[in-house]
């Protein structure tokens, strides 16, 4: 009996002791703070370029709709699609039957008026005989006067006639000449050289020509000169002018990198979803004929280029550090500034010290002390230091630095792993779970 009580005692204090002991490594494991390690960017010096982006299609300089002035039944075709047509050329012949039957028709009115005007013409002619030969019977008072006044009116209306049938001549001929129109409008010829980009009939569809013309053909003039139509945004329009070169890619050429120059910028709005846009033209060679009409290009034009500048990589700017990661003094704004100046926050956090460094405003064109201020951070021990500059023009990879307390040679973080976060503390600040410090842009104030 008591050596049952003496087993079942050990047996508590066994547990008892192994409970304490995985409670002590949970707690200690828990309370254990990897080391935080950063991994940096260089400061360095070399080019930035400013870019416009913007989408847009191909197309070809002049491109005509070719339709048809009168309806009728396509009885022959002279191009299709690809063909290469020269001006005057035959493309598409509509029946003619009927307009022939009309010119036909039209001329034998024409043949009609004139009869009727020589008919006309003699009944003016025999008036006259008749009114010259009363004038002296009546003088010698042979005649009354009532023949006298027919004799006159007898003449009168035949002149009338005469002109009537003189109008009646010349509308024939008119009609005549519009029944030819119509004749020739049934032969369709190109108006221009170029290729045809879309056929939209076939032998023996009947076109109705009605309140508007009816397109048979799409005709581009010249296919080894293209133009692009971007629509460029209203925030980007002002960096863009007329003759600068741009750059654009199609899907077609994966890679591939093709010049152009921007022709024209028209002033005419477009606004789509209350979103203003303006059309860019760009001029484009295709002598390979490979860009075809309707392709989507995706266009790039340098706005500004500077060289040999101090740049700072963007993943430096998108950085966001916990609060744990920061310095107490760290976040010390630093305004003021300039060339020969002490800057504000001279020693602060990261030991840096000697003031801002002067704009390079001026004579280059970039802008002096106006502007906001962005934030970079250095590695300090196991924490970050802030560091704020003011930022100028970016591209896709750097962001120039016009003035601040970063010098070329400096480290800034771009990531961090490890510290609170990484021991399974909940993250803190803007940054999502995993304890990675990266984030989604730069910060200005």
């Amino acid at each position: 009996m008591a050596s049952s009580k003496r087993r079942s005692t050990v047996t508590v204090v066994l547990v008892g002791a192994a409970v304490l002991a995985g409670g002590a490594w949970a707690w200690r494991r828990a309370n254990t703070v990897p080391p935080v390690t950063f991994r940096t960017a260089r400061i360095d010096r070399g080019s930035v370029e400013a870019t416009v982006t913007a989408t847009g299609a191909i197309n070809a300089v002049v491109t005509v709709q070719v339709g048809s002035l009168v309806s009728g039944t396509i009885s022959k075709l002279g191009a299709d699609f690809n063909s290469a047509v020269k001006e005057g050329q035959v493309i598409a012949q509509i029946d003619a039957t009927r307009f022939k039957a009309a010119v036909a028709q039209a001329d034998a009115a024409l043949k009609s008026a004139e009869a009727a005007l020589v008919h006309a013409d003699v009944a003016v002619r025999e008036a006259k005989i008749e009114l010259d030969r009363a004038k002296p019977l009546f003088d010698q008072k042979v005649i009354g006067g009532a023949d006298m006044d027919a004799a006159r009116s007898k003449y009168d209306q035949a002149v009338a006639d005469r002109a009537s049938a003189d109008a009646q001549v010349a509308q024939a001929r008119a009609s005549l000449g519009v029944a030819k129109v119509d004749l020739e409008h049934t032969t369709i010829t190109a108006p221009i050289s170029g290729t045809v980009l879309q056929r939209s009939v076939d032998i023996g569809q009947t076109v109705a020509a009605a309140m508007t013309a009816p397109v048979l053909f799409t005709i581009a003039q010249d296919l080894s000169r293209m133009e692009v139509h971007a629509a460029v945004d209203e925030a980007d329009v002002g960096k863009l002018h007329e003759g600068q070169d741009a750059t654009f890619t199609v899907d077609a050429y994966p890679g591939e990198i093709f010049p152009g120059k921007i022709f024209q910028i028209r002033s005419q709005p477009t606004v789509t979803q209350n979103v203003v846009t303006y059309d860019a033209v760009l001029r484009v060679e295709n002598k390979d004929g490979r860009l075809r009409p309707g392709m989507t290009a995706s266009v790039r034009a340098v706005s500004q280029r500077h060289e040999g500048v101090l740049r700072i990589p963007n993943s430096a700017l998108r950085f966001r550090p916990t609060a744990d990661l920061l310095e107490a003094s760290a976040d010390v704004p630093r305004a003021g500034g300039g060339a020969g100046g002490s800057g504000p926050g001279a020693g602060g956090a990261g030991g840096r010290g000697g003031g801002m460094r002067g704009a390079r405003g001026g004579a280059d064109g970039r802008p002096g002390g106006g502007g906001r201020w962005a934030k970079a951070y250095e590695p300090a021990g196991q924490k970050v230091a802030t560091v704020r500059f003011k930022p100028c023009i970016a591209d896709d990879e750097f962001t120039e630095i016009l003035m601040g307390n970063l010098h070329e040679g400096d480290e800034v973080v771009v990531d961090a792993q490890g510290g609170a976060q990484g021991a399974g503390a909940p993250p803190t600040g803007a940054n999502g779970p995993g304890g990675s410090q990266r984030n989604r842009g730069p910060r200005f104030f």
